[in-house]
């Protein structure tokens, strides 16, 4: 073991959601890969772990010791709720996302005496990040694993940082995901005797279409009313909905305000003849 002396920050990586009330996304678990826990034992540094985020801290020698090595870690999304509510571009557990900070981008406003970067090519995770299982750094990693390991439970992503570009300030990386946007459905139950429903956007930002018939998978019959484009789902979403009949004297509001869609309610539906993601938002009377 190397003289422990003072311990620095070494590096940060913080993981951000837009689905997530507080912009962090939760229950992210990393896992060393190659090298990185040898790495970790041989220079005391110490890792911490948020959910959201990833710390190194170790003494200002760690830099010194195998200067040359890249850590990695295998980075897992244990949340329930990230499968359903995050836009991943990667199709798992096929594919993960490759996050590499020699491949980092500047972020916007980012100076020299603060350096922040993202892990991510463009403003959120994209297609550009992903990589498939058998491309060949991604397959040497998760090789490294242990019998029943990676290869069996693939990670979300793979987190690699050259050591060569941790500078003696700490290095500060990002990681943005975006939310699912989705078709949102609105399911009208019961009697709606008033003419011309519609759903309004009080902040006139969405379209919905016509009322259109339907019906439940055992049959009984409903109203649908769906969003023209698809809608980003929030874990608080601030969306103001009404449902209203248009009357000769001017609009009749039925509800004041519609629920909003839950990250889980997910169906898929051919609209325009395309299969899109809608989510389900049951409305009774």
């Amino acid at each position: 073991m190397i003289d422990v002396g003072p311990y620095l920050p070494l590096l940060r990586v913080d993981f951000a959601h837009g689905f997530f009330a507080d912009g962090r996304c939760p229950g992210l678990r990393f896992v060393p890969a190659g090298d990185t826990a040898w790495w970790l034992r041989a220079t005391d540094a110490i890792e911490r772990h948020t959910g959201g985020a990833l710390v190194l801290y170790g003494p200002a020698q760690a830099l010194t010791v195998l200067p040359n090595a890249v850590l990695a870690w295998h980075v897992h999304a244990t949340d329930e709720a990230f499968p359903t509510c995050t836009d991943s571009p990667a199709q798992w557990p096929a594919e993960l996302l490759w996050l590499d900070a020699g491949e980092a981008v500047r972020n916007e406003g980012s100076t020299d005496g603060d350096a922040s970067f993202r892990l991510h090519a463009g403003e959120t995770v994209s297609q550009a990040d992903v990589r498939p299982l058998t491309w060949p750094l991604v397959s040497q990693s998760l090789g490294t694993t242990s019998p029943n390991g990676a290869r069996l439970m693939p990670p979300l992503a793979l987190l690699r940082v050259p050591l060569a570009l941790v500078p003696p300030a700490p290095l500060i990386y990002s990681v943005r995901f975006a939310p699912r946007a989705t078709v949102w459905k609105y399911c009208l139950h019961g009697d709606w005797p008033e003419p011309q429903l519609q759903v309004v956007d009080l902040a006139s930002g969405v379209e919905f279409g016509e009322p259109e018939p339907d019906r439940l998978d055992n049959g009984a019959p409903l109203l649908a009313i769906r969003s023209r484009a698809p809608i980003a789902l929030a874990q608080r979403s601030e969306r103001r909905f009404q449902l209203r009949s248009r009357q000769r004297g001017g609009d009749k509001v039925l509800v004041k305000r519609l629920p909003v869609a839950a990250a889980q309610f997910l169906a898929r539906e051919q609209i325009g003849g395309e299969s899109r993601l809608v989510s389900e938002i049951h409305v009774h009377r």
